[in-house]
């Protein structure tokens, strides 16, 4: 290892978006530090891409297909450990492939931002060890996350902790870093800008009704309808990359003056600045970036599993409210763009779990970690 340019191998997968956002801004924050030679790689496309293809397409899917048979699949699973022949037989998927590729790249540390094969005895170029960390990229814990030759978890909260260190996991091996997200939410705004790119009154409140990157949320088009009985609030819809779900949309509200229609947005973190609430799917990342921007946050109807836990956790807490009908949904947006303390006791609730900049928290300790490996301070 290069002590000044290490060599990272992060591992994702593209069930959503959110793993590969969390890859990136890690990516970004190695960038700003100097450190190139990192590789973003999505193991089971590459490994198995058909499967992959389909897996995902069942899984992007499954809000519509079946959700109730993925919230089964995921709470059936929840509690297995990794020595269970169900947990070995999903880490084989992609464990060829993965060998090969630490043959030809010879990592000095992997960074998993989804529950992958984990490869124990490995070394680095100079012969050193080779790290491994683990991002848990959701507020709930799934045991596929768990694997005892990870050397480093990283957590959003301190009950995540206390979970996986009550799988056998030591303290000092789990840190609360918060979820990395992208640099740009840290970054001001300035709210009269955007809301001039996107041709919003920026007098009035804006509500923004987000899809998903894939445009999976359902029953949008009706939570608009509902939503614009109110005269006050202005709607951006982000349909993500749902070319079809836009389009619905479009034929839907075309021409209402206070509906604006987009499809992905890259820059989402501009949007969450200006917009007075959040209606979204509970995807750990997106809520992350809720949080980071103390933005007030509808889960309309959680799907079962990760999503429906997140949303839990997040509403114990405070910082989201949970809407299961289109009236209750209305109900609540007019009370958090009315009521300023509605909204004040939702974002100091966010204030209570933000963990500050988790990107560089993260990117700081592998980098100490890498460090003190090469100075023979681990065993």
């Amino acid at each position: 290892m290069s002590e000044a340019n290490p060599n990272i191998l992060i591992l994702y997968a593209s069930y959503g978006d959110g793993h590969l956002q969390v890859a990136k801004a890690l990516q970004q924050r190695f960038s700003r530090l100097g450190i190139e030679r990192v590789k973003l790689v999505d193991l089971l496309a590459e490994a198995h891409p058909f499967m992959n293809a389909v897996t995902r397409y069942v899984y992007l899917k499954s809000s519509t297909l079946g959700p109730d048979l993925y919230g089964w699949s995921f709470y059936l699973t929840q509690h297995l450990k990794h020595d269970t022949a169900f947990t070995k037989w999903l880490n084989r998927f992609g464990a060829r492939k993965f060998k090969q590729m630490l043959q030809a790249e010879r990592p000095d540390a992997i960074i998993y931002t989804f529950p992958l094969p984990v490869v124990s005895g490995l070394t680095s170029h100079n012969g050193t060890a080779v790290r491994t960390y683990t991002i848990l990229t959701d507020f709930v814990l799934h045991q596929r996350w768990i694997h005892p030759d990870i050397d480093k978890y990283y957590v959003a909260t301190e009950q995540l902790k206390r979970q996986i260190a009550a799988s056998g996991v030591p303290e000092h091996r789990i840190d609360v870093s918060g979820i990395p997200l992208r640099s740009a939410f840290s970054e001001p705004i300035r709210r009269q800008d955007v809301c001039r790119e996107y041709g919003l009154e920026p007098s009035k409140p804006v509500v923004c009704l987000m899809a998903g990157a894939y445009g999976v949320l359902k029953h949008i088009s009706g939570m608009g309808h509902a939503l614009l009985q109110s005269d006050e609030i202005e709607l951006v819809f982000v349909c993500g990359r749902n070319k079809p779900l836009k389009e619905q949309i479009e034929a839907s509200f075309d021409g209402h003056p206070r509906v604006r229609i987009l499809g992905y947005v890259e820059n989402i973190h501009e949007l969450m600045a200006i917009s007075s609430c959040l209606i979204t799917k509970a995807g750990g990342i997106t809520l992350s970036e809720a949080l980071a921007m103390r933005l007030p946050v509808i889960i309309f109807r959680p799907l079962p599993g990760q999503e429906k836990e997140n949303a839990r956790f997040l509403a114990q807490q405070g910082a989201v409210e949970i809407a299961q009908r289109p009236e209750e949904l209305t109900s609540l947006v007019k009370r958090i763009v009315s009521l300023p303390g509605q909204a004040e006791r939702m974002k100091g609730a966010m204030e209570e779990l933000s963990r500050g900049d988790a990107a560089e928290a993260v990117v700081s300790d592998v980098l100490e970690g890498l460090s003190r490996t090469k100075s023979g301070l681990f065993g």
